[in-house]
């Protein structure tokens, strides 16, 4: 028998890169080229920025780091706090250059922020999901299985819920009043459970005395999301309940393989609940979905991200998430990838 909870997904970034959704990366190249045209009013700020994250990188051997949006933003938000950031006190004065170029009260700071984000909303929003037809690979292989699949998303987008269908996908959200709450997610009737652990662009908080988070049916215009904070973790739900759902699901007993598609492994509270998973359990695998140059050289790399040593329970796939879900993601295939053990997880 087939048990289900032997395999976990998490998506990241790369997973819906051919969607013809950016990167974090390719977001950052997207505003430099507003920088040089509609935004020339913060391009002294952002070249400000841009030196002294690369400078505090270099500090520590970082010179090979990618800039990207995620560090461009919590950047501002810490520097945003002013004299409501926990280390202010111990702050002679703020830089000199930092003060000319972010305006009184750092509200060039403050306006730069907001132009960001709006774009960010646009970009991970596209005119149609037709070029995201490769997640279907998702819906045959829970076919295949048969049994319900989790699958764990650090994306904003709706690319998942719109290919697979709404009706198919637990979101933890009521389908009367739209509000979400934990216990939707005890319902077993659907074939996926879609944990959306940095929030999504349809996600809003109603606006009456209850502040309840609801879902939209299409995208909104603040959505709730977890862009540029600390740790990209709140310590509320759904935020709180997801990441316990994931490390929860991660050392199932039952849980033989991970599965990353387009995770870069950047979020280090992600990275310690992937290395608890994969020490508390020595017969259990990481198989990371990314392309790379080198597939060795890709595993050395994700052991430095994970702080984890043990070779032998990771594995790096070179290819796409297209590739992968629409000629890989099969029962024949996957099974290959669960380390040998007494227990078959296929029959």
């Amino acid at each position: 028998m087939i048990k289900g909870n032997n395999i976990l997904f998490l998506l990241g970034a790369g997973c819906s890169k051919e969607a013809n959704i950016p990167l974090a990366n390719e977001m950052v190249e997207r505003i430099e080229d507003y920088i040089e045209d509609k935004w020339k009013d913060y391009k002294d700020l952002y070249f400000y920025l841009r030196s002294s994250i690369q400078y505090s990188e270099g500090i520590f051997g970082k010179f090979s780091e990618q800039m990207n949006v995620e560090k461009l933003l919590h950047i501002i938000s810490e520097i945003e706090k002013r004299e409501k950031n926990i280390v202010y006190p111990f702050i002679g004065s703020w830089n000199i250059r930092l003060v000319d170029v972010a305006g009184a009260r750092f509200s060039n700071l403050t306006n730069f922020k907001e132009l960001i984000n709006k774009k960010l909303n646009e970009w991970v929003k596209p005119k149609d999901y037709v070029n995201a037809d490769y997640y279907n690979g998702f819906k045959n292989f829970q076919r295949e299985v048969g049994f319900s699949l989790r699958i764990f998303s650090l994306n904003y987008d709706l690319c998942f819920e719109r290919i697979i269908g709404t009706e198919s996908v637990e979101l933890g959200f009521d389908p009367k009043t739209y509000e979400w709450h934990y216990k939707n997610f005890e319902r077993d009737e659907k074939p996926f459970k879609l944990y959306k652990l940095h929030g999504s662009i349809n996600w809003y908080i109603s606006e009456d005395e209850s502040k309840r988070l609801k879902m939209s049916e299409h995208p909104v215009e603040n959505p709730e999301l977890i862009f540029g904070t600390d740790l990209k973790m709140k310590s509320i739900d759904p935020y709180l309940y997801y990441t316990y759902e994931f490390r929860r699901w991660s050392l199932d007993e039952d849980c033989k393989l991970i599965i990353t598609v387009g995770y870069s492994y950047s979020d280090d509270h992600i990275n310690r609940i992937i290395s608890q998973a994969l020490r508390a359990d020595s017969n259990r695998m990481l198989l990371s979905i990314c392309p790379c140059k080198n597939e060795d050289e890709e595993i050395k790399n994700l052991k430095m991200k994970l702080q984890f040593n043990s070779i032998n329970q990771i594995i790096s796939k070179n290819c796409g998430a297209k590739e992968f879900l629409t000629g890989q993601l099969n029962k024949k295939n996957i099974i290959k990838y669960f380390k040998e053990s007494d227990e078959v997880p296929f029959k």
